[in-house]
This record gives structure tokens, C-alpha cells and sequence, in this order.
């Protein structure tokens, strides 16, 4: 799914604030933005990251807002395999044609008999999470104010 997102990279998105209630899901994200000098990353237990960028929340700020969200399902961004990436459109916001999960829930859930429409399912991706939802309507992406 083309939105104003894919001015830049997945992994130079990250999320200022996520909200679900009553089967609507807002991301907020915020665009990072390089930070000029590198530094060491200590990540516990003798673990040291050596001369990266930190990626600090200076960019456009956008909602990505899902109504009518059946399943949601969230993965750090490293946990994840690219599990059925050759049927996700490109960028930011990935729409599958077809998934494992869609399959998943079609055969071993009562989401289809208690509740009509076709299933979406959408992929939000950022350098910290990436976000599966299943709904029934595309998201819409809307710039906020500062």
C-alpha cells in the first residue's frame, strides 16, 4: 500500500504511541531522524554495540488508524522472518494477498461465522515493531500537527 510513509525507509519510523479500544487500533509514529555523531550501545551483560547512529524522533509525525480490527498480533522488529513476504505489497503499510496468519484464521477460528466481510491483513512495519492486523477496511494515514 503507496502512503506518505514510504518517504523513507521502514526502519526510520518509530512509534510515539499506540491505542486500542473498542476495535480500532491508532499507531502514532514519528520519523527518526540520524543522529550527526556514533556511539556505543550497551545492551546488558558484556554486549556493546560499537559506533552506531541513534536514530532520534525528529521527523513528520503521522497516525496510521484501523476501524473494525479483528486480530492484532505484534513483533519486535528482529523477531520477525519475512514469512510470506512474496504476497505483501511494498513499503511501510503491506497489504498480503494471501498469509499463513488469513489461513489461520479462516480454518481454526469463529471469525467467520460470527462475523461477515472479507478479512485484510495488513502489515505496519518500524524500526522497533511491526504490527499485523486483520480488518475488514483499509487504514487511512493522516500527517499530524507538531
Amino acid at each position: 500500500m503507496k502512503s506518505d510513509l514510504d518517504s523513507q525507509t521502514y526502519d526510520r519510523w518509530l512509534i510515539d504511541s499506540c491505542i486500542y479500544q473498542d476495535n480500532t487500533l491508532a499507531i502514532e509514529l514519528v520519523g527518526g531522524i540520524l543522529s550527526k555523531e556514533k556511539e556505543d550501545i550497551d545492551l546488558g551483560e558484556g554486549n556493546i554495540i560499537k559506533g552506531v547512529y541513534r536514530v532520534e524522533p525528529k521527523g513528520p509525525r503521522y497516525r496510521v488508524y484501523f476501524d473494525d480490527v479483528v486480530f492484532i498480533q505484534v513483533f519486535d522488529e528482529c523477531a520477525n522472518k519475512g514469512q510470506d513476504d512474496e504476497f505483501r505489497d511494498e513499503g511501510v503499510i503491506g497489504q498480503y494477498k494471501s498469509s499463513s496468519l488469513l489461513s489461520y484464521i479462516k480454518s481454526e477460528t469463529l471469525i467467520m461465522d460470527i462475523t461477515p466481510g472479507e478479512l485484510l491483513h495488513f502489515e505496519v512495519r518500524t524500526g522497533e515493531d511491526w504490527f499485523h492486523v486483520v480488518t475488514r477496511e483499509e487504514p487511512s494515514i493522516t500527517k499530524t500537527v507538531t
